[in-house]
């Protein structure tokens, strides 16, 4: 079965073609960036008889993004017809309450879907208008909604619930809901099978641009560091993480600041951009650290004590770690952020094997290690593929 994957943002869309066939083997995949902007553009690459083809096109607006995706896929012959795609598996971010699986996207489905903008208005707007643009250009599919926060719903209400008057929960919903559970979801069931067992406490670290630490035992997530927002938790790009909330008080009865301009600060001017006064890349801070540089010393070091700080939580609530896994962009590469981290759990047993580490094995404990640590990539687009199978 070929498996159309869509994932939606604000200013890009992302897709690939996957045959479930084929061992889920991803016939095509790219990136529709710049919606909205004058350098709108399809970045693509494609399968196609046993050779991966690069596309680069200059496109319009975000519903012919789509479109011209399909077109590419027919151009190149990675697909023969419309017919062929069965199924589209949708990434929505918000899922509140509603759901805790993958579902069949209906009117229903699309009215929550649109009811949770207040609650993620950067990402369920975008994500409700790919649907409705695949409805209009592949009119017949069965499109399926795999949502962000659906594998965190299995979070006891002591993980969920914040100590605020129980009214705003009643009202509003305000609990803690995590976000990348799709990724979270699919390394920890990697890592079970590297285990080779289902029965573990696990911590997967999704750390990039965005970043959450889930504690994962015998399969179900019971915390999550990503709270109410994308906002709570570690330190990320350029958003704070947990801070102490009297400082947003404080700073609106100092400088008058509106909720919009906290809402800025605290998204897109905090964050490893603001400690380091360099970059959010991790990459550009390691640049500057060979050169000696402290600032940028000094935000690896922060950031490898944020994150360990949160992995020592998640061993108190789980009473013990069996393993950790490290996954997405800096998680997968940043291999001194990981050494970092791993220097503050060596109370936890945990010894890396340094030449693996840097090499960004799959494995990167030592054998002698009480706790196991993996490096795994990501694969968001299989496991939201996995999903649309159960569903069809």
């Amino acid at each position: 079965m070929k498996i159309l994957i869509v994932n939606t943002g604000s200013s890009s869309l992302k897709f690939q073609l996957i045959d479930s066939a084929d061992n889920f083997k991803e016939l095509f995949c790219g990136i529709v960036d710049g919606i909205g902007k004058k350098n709108c553009f399809v970045d693509a690459k494609i399968e196609c008889k046993g050779k991966r083809i690069h596309y680069l096109k200059k496109i319009k607006t975000h519903e012919k993004g789509l479109f011209e995706a399909i077109g590419i896929m027919l151009k190149n012959e990675v697909i023969t017809s419309l017919k062929d795609i069965k199924a589209i598996g949708h990434r929505v971010v918000h899922g509140g309450e509603k759901y805790n699986k993958a579902v069949l996207i209906t009117g229903d489905v699309k009215k929550v879907i649109k009811e949770l903008f207040e609650l993620a208005p950067l990402h369920n707007p975008a994500n409700l208008e790919g649907i409705l643009a695949c409805e209009k250009l592949l009119p017949g599919i069965k499109n399926i909604a795999v949502f962000d926060t659906a594998f965190h719903q299995t979070l006891p209400e002591k993980a969920y619930r914040y100590a605020i008057p129980k009214e705003y929960y009643n009202r509003y919903k305000i609990r803690r809901y995590g976000f990348h559970g799709t990724s979270h979801q699919y390394v920890s069931e990697q890592t079970y099978k590297l285990l080779k067992t289902n029965k573990a406490k696990i911590v997967t670290c999704h750390l990039g641009n965005g970043s959450s630490l889930s504690a994962v035992e015998n399969g179900k997530c019971i915390d999550t560091s990503m709270g109410f927002t994308p906002l709570e938790g570690v330190v990320m790009g350029t958003r704070s993480g947990t801070i102490d909330p009297a400082i947003i008080l404080y700073l609106i009865k100092k400088d008058k600041l509106t909720a919009e301009e906290i809402d800025e600060i605290l998204n897109y001017k905090s964050g490893i951009l603001a400690i380091s006064g360099i970059s959010s890349d991790v990459r550009d801070i390691w640049a500057k650290a060979q050169r000696k540089n402290k600032n940028a010393l000094f935000t690896l070091e922060y950031l490898a004590y944020n994150i360990a700080k949160q992995i020592g939580a998640y061993a108190a609530a789980m009473n013990g770690i069996d393993a950790i896994t490290f996954t997405a962009g800096i998680g997968e590469n940043a291999w001194y952020l990981r050494e970092g981290i791993c220097s503050y759990l060596n109370f936890l047993g945990l010894k890396l094997e340094s030449r693996n580490n840097k090499a960004c094995k799959i494995k990167i404990s030592s054998d002698q290690s009480k706790v196991k640590v993996f490096v795994i990539p990501t694969n968001e687009g299989q496991k939201i593929a996995e999903e649309v199978i159960n569903i069809v």
